[in-house]
């Protein structure tokens, strides 16, 4: 899968997701293990866990097919059994590709019986991933497409907005990242703009670095949006210092007025407010010649 979407939901799963793992597997994580197999051919399995019944959760994450994958899964298995003593292997693939997969998860073989779990993250109810603890499932949940994105976005980014600046930072990133596997870039953007007081800075982020190298992601300005989010944030917030500053010293405040401040630039707002501090009147804060 490509670099950016394997690394942030890579980071997501070892960062532990209680709610999501718990929908996938049934069974709570107990530790999670090293996935670092030299008899597996040089690949290294992107999850491994011990469930709080003993068994060995291994879980892989794909977004497009491969061929004779059932045999990559196979090598996983032998690699993983031998390691860990035979313990029982439960082994699942999620699937994050747009469109179904057509791979195979079974091997019918004359001196084999061979199958392991495929699951799509979209098809997951992202109720509970909405209402965990960890603000990591709830992030995951912007790959859910059965319930309400708008509303699920909403939510993701309520729960971003209560964390610290670093790791606020670091969710609103792999938000932004996720979103693009679900086309949800400009809804995520929208959401943000709307919300008006969070402004996330996320372009230095390293899971990042090729969105913004390129400054668009599925026909959506990522850089040019976030910055319109955060400057429509500040235009709006000085606007409505000019307009109490303005209830203060004149009294009541026309719509007329009221429409020409919500509609003006930071540069003209800043004017008037300086304006404020000597113009007698309300109409001469708008007159250069008076001040």
């Amino acid at each position: 899968m490509a670099g950016k979407f394997d690394a942030a939901i890579k980071d997501l799963l070892w960062r532990g997701m209680p709610a999501v793992l718990e929908v996938l597997v049934g069974s709570p994580v107990a530790r999670f293990l090293n996935t670092d197999f030299s008899t597996v051919k040089e690949r290294r399995p992107d999850l491994l866990a011990e469930l709080v019944d003993g068994r060995l959760f291994h879980c892989e994450l794909q977004a497009q097919d491969i061929q004779r994958f059932p045999w990559r899964m196979l090598d996983y298995y032998s690699g993983i059994g031998d390691k860990y003593g035979g313990v029982p292997v439960v082994q699942m693939v999620i699937y994050l590709g747009e469109k179904p997969s057509r791979m195979a998860t079974t091997i019918d073989h004359p001196n084999l019986s061979f199958s392991f779990e495929m699951v799509y993250l979209s098809d997951i109810d992202p109720a509970p991933l909405l209402d965990s603890p960890s603000p990591d499932d709830a992030v995951l949940a912007i790959l859910c497409r059965n319930g309400n994105t708008r509303r699920s976005i909403r939510r993701i980014l309520g729960r971003i907005a209560e964390l610290d600046p670093a790791a606020r930072d670091d969710a609103a990133a792999r938000l932004v990242i996720l979103a693009q596997l679900s086309r949800a870039v400009p809804a995520v953007v929208e959401e943000v703009t709307a919300m008006g007081n969070i402004s996330f800075d996320i372009k230095d982020h390293p899971f990042l670095n090729d969105v913004f190298e390129k400054g668009v992601v599925e026909g959506f300005d990522v850089v040019e949006g976030f910055d319109k989010g955060r400057l429509k944030g500040e235009t709006h917030g000085r606007a409505e210092t000019l307009l109490r500053l303005m209830r203060k010293r004149y009294g009541a405040v026309p719509d007329s007025i009221i429409d020409r401040v919500h509609a003006a630039r930071i540069e003209d707002l800043d004017r008037w407010a300086d304006a404020v501090l000597d113009a007698s009147s309300l109409d001469a804060v708008f007159d250069p010649s008076k001040h």
